[in-house]
């Protein structure tokens, strides 16, 4: 036990036999290795294909998906009722999620249902990459979401399908529960919907999904001041690095104003997340209508979790609403 628990402390660059690979906890270190082109990602997505996505995200495209969006997420929240405690993963984030993917992938709504489970056991597996049984079932899942989603709208659009209908309603839940427990933050951003933009950021630093990412090494490699030969796989622990206190000062404290544009929650680089544009845009605009809607509520404890090595996320997220009584403020431009 004493063993496992200095390793969790650890901080210096060390090799987990477990894993098969090196493990990297530092800001600076994952940064550093972020941005090593000797570092490839584990997998056979090509850099054609991230570069014709990342084409595909433009700004207008952005902007024209918060246009269909923005209205949706009003409605379905506004549609909420106000005299008993909601789950806002499953009667809001889970079915606006899976409309937004549905919209930018463009899926049929009548396979949504068959496709969101699809994508359900993609993201389970995601999740808890330990389960073998999981695994498996993602395999099969996989190939079909490849052959019933369509990819005129965007490349990649089966991953894309499972990220909206799936990672991003898991990133919410874990955003909003950190700001229900900060209530004072929460208070402060209904009051000054211009701190938006800055906050999802803290938000992602502080409440981020992914754990770990895996890369493998091109060429032999210095990172931490120790030697990786070639070959060799590298864990990148963003949790951990968005989490180090020689980056970010009190690192374990949700502060809605604190500049952290530098966190690795999607990355940094050639290493970056190709869609993290997609997920910004709507993360922003359903986090500014759950906030006005949400501002003074009362959180329902304990949270259960679901999840494993991979990432973890709340089951149910059920709040009593206080709806204000001015209007709701629109979201954030996806230029901001």
């Amino acid at each position: 036990m004493r063993i496992v628990l200095e390793r969790k402390l650890r901080r210096d660059p060390y090799f987990d036999s477990a894993l098969g690979a090196w493990v990297l906890r530092r800001y600076a270190d994952v940064l550093a290795a972020l941005h090593d082109p000797r570092l490839s990602p584990v997998g056979t997505t090509s850099r054609e294909t991230r570069s014709h996505t990342r084409a595909a995200l433009s700004l207008s495209r952005i902007v024209d998906w918060q246009s269909q969006i923005e209205p949706l997420a009003r409605s379905m929240m506004d549609a909420l009722p106000s005299d008993r405690q909601v789950d806002m993963v499953s009667e809001f984030a889970q079915p606006w999620c899976v409309e937004l993917a549905c919209i930018v992938t463009g899926v049929d709504r009548k396979d949504r249902r068959q496709l969101t489970e699809l994508a359900r056991r993609v993201s389970a597996a995601a999740a808890d990459p330990d389960d073998p049984e999981l695994k498996s079932a993602a395999s099969a899942a996989n190939d079909e979401l490849g052959r019933s989603v369509p990819g005129e709208s965007i490349p990649m659009a089966g991953p894309a399908f499972v990220a909206l209908s799936q990672t991003l309603p898991a990133f919410l839940a874990r955003a909003w529960l950190a700001l229900f427990r900060h209530p004072a933050q929460l208070s402060r951003l209904r009051e000054d919907a211009g701190l938006m933009p800055g906050a999802l950021e803290e938000l992602l630093r502080y409440a981020g999904l992914a754990r770990v990412i895996f890369r493998v090494t091109r060429a032999a490699v210095d990172l931490g001041g120790v030697r990786i030969a070639e070959g060799e796989r590298v864990a990148l622990m963003l949790n951990s690095a968005n989490h180090d206190p020689d980056q970010f000062p009190e690192p374990n404290r949700l502060d809605l104003a604190r500049q952290a544009a530098g966190h690795v929650a999607f990355g940094s680089g050639s290493h970056s997340c190709v869609g993290a544009s997609l997920i910004r845009m709507p993360a922003m605009v359903a986090t500014s209508v759950f906030v006005q809607k949400f501002g003074a509520a009362e959180l329902r404890e304990p949270v259960e979790w679901r999840g494993g090595a991979g990432f973890r996320t709340p089951v149910a997220l059920f709040a009593l609403p206080r709806p204000p009584s001015n209007r709701l403020p629109h979201a954030g431009s996806a230029r901001s």
